[in-house]
């Protein structure tokens, strides 16, 4: 499940491998002979020196990428780095096999159609030399759109969640887009005196922890309160997390970096999702702080969670971490906001 980017880098390498290599291999080397066969010795020995090149690039440079990747997709350690990975990570991932392959298009388009028939003096040169700029110009743009995704990954996930067809989308009612990773590395780095340079795998990771801090606190009441509800499809694994969210095995973080970075509307129960929409909705984003809405009645959440870090934490939105003895403080206003909804509810119904 997490190493279908390796499984695509293996394809592509293997199609590099023959069109690049083999196929180019083939042509000098029957050329080669024919030069040698012809009485053109030093042209022949040349071409057979670089047949000799690509042998070796095809054995010890492309052969050791495939074993490579073969065998690292076997490594537990490194399956659960790449279940760690955030979205934006694996978009600059397929980002950076999007530009390889590009880069190995234009070589192939480039001297199969270009330099081997000016090499081998064809006799549709003029042909093979337009055909051959048309491919390569056309092998540019997946060049082209991986240094795009490359540069700004979270603008094409946001395409792509745009472009899936309705039936297939799951409403949000949480999606970081990796947007909450750049003012938490700055509140970690004011907090720690590092600098972006200075920072570790280890450091990264509670970086994580601080921009997903703002929605574990409600997570961790749903879990607690048992709301959550695996909806079909999910990955099982999932419900597993929410189970030791329940149990305080571990951190409600570990949740929302596991389901990359999102909570979805019907993975939280009937009895409860009405109420997770409205006190998540009831705030809006206003010069840097999140404020509630006008004529709010519940609560709002993001607002609150912002007031508890500043005044309980002593601290700035994205500038914490999520703590099972700050949630047992915190969860009063959760608990208090529930009841009002219930109660206004109850009194909505009463009027009908």
């Amino acid at each position: 499940m997490y190493t279908y980017m390796d499984e695509n880098e293996i394809f592509f390498l293997r199609i590099a491998r023959w069109l690049l290599v083999r196929l180019s291999l083939l042509i000098i080397v029957i050329n080669g002979i024919n030069h040698l066969n012809n009485g053109k010795i030093p042209r022949g020995i040349i071409e057979l020196i670089i047949s000799a090149g690509l042998v070796a690039v095809d054995i010890f440079v492309i052969g050791r990428a495939i074993r490579k990747r073969k065998k690292r997709m076997k490594d537990p350690d490194y399956l659960e780095k790449q279940r760690n990975m955030s979205p934006v990570e694996n978009m600059k991932r397929e980002a950076v096999l999007t530009i390889v392959i590009g880069i190995v298009c234009l070589l192939v388009c480039f001297g199969l159609f270009i330099i081997v028939p000016i090499v081998i003096h064809v006799n549709d040169l003029a042909l093979c030399l337009i055909l051959g700029a048309f491919l390569t110009v056309a092998a540019s743009i997946p060049l082209i759109c991986g240094i795009r995704a490359y540069k700004d990954p979270v603008a094409v996930i946001k395409r792509r969640e745009k472009k899936r067809p309705v039936t297939s989308r799951r409403a949000t009612l949480y999606k970081d887009y990796e947007l909450g990773f750049e003012p938490a590395q700055e509140q970690y780095c004011r907090q720690t005196g590092k600098s972006d340079d200075e920072l570790t795998h280890d450091d990264e990771q509670m970086i994580w922890e601080y921009a997903y801090a703002q929605i574990t606190y409600l997570v961790a009441w749903i879990a607690e309160h048992g709301f959550y509800r695996a909806a079909e499809g999910d990955d099982p694994y999932l419900a597993e997390l929410v189970g030791k969210i329940k149990t305080r095995e571990i951190l409600p973080s570990s949740y929302i970096s596991e389901n990359d970075g999102t909570l979805f509307e019907d993975n939280i129960k009937d009895s409860a999702v009405g109420f997770v929409k409205e006190y998540m909705s009831n705030s809006e984003y206003v010069n840097g702080h999140e404020v509630a809405k006008k004529g709010d009645i519940i609560g709002a959440y993001f607002p609150e969670v912002e007031a508890f870090a500043k005044e309980y934490l002593n601290a700035e939105m994205f500038g914490f971490r999520f703590r099972w003895e700050d949630y047992d403080v915190f969860k009063a206003h959760i608990d208090e906001a529930y009841a009002k909804y219930k109660a206004k509810n109850a009194v909505s119904k009463k009027k009908v």
